[in-house]
């Protein structure tokens, strides 16, 4: 079977890049106020992308 491949339109990009704006602002707090490094924040990013969808 083929997938297709998704492709957002210019209002669902710019929903995203706002998201991770906010993602990528958090994840500099959290280096800021706790001893997390690069490969725990990744982690976390992908437990939590996994957790809610897969």
């Amino acid at each position: 079977m083929e997938s297709s491949k998704w492709k957002p339109t210019e209002e669902e990009r710019e929903v995203m890049e706002s998201a991770w704006m906010q993602v990528k602002g958090a994840c500099e707090k959290l280096k800021e106020e706790t001893n997390a490094q690069n490969e725990h924040i990744r982690k976390m990013l992908k437990e939590m992308a996994d957790r809610y969808y897969s």
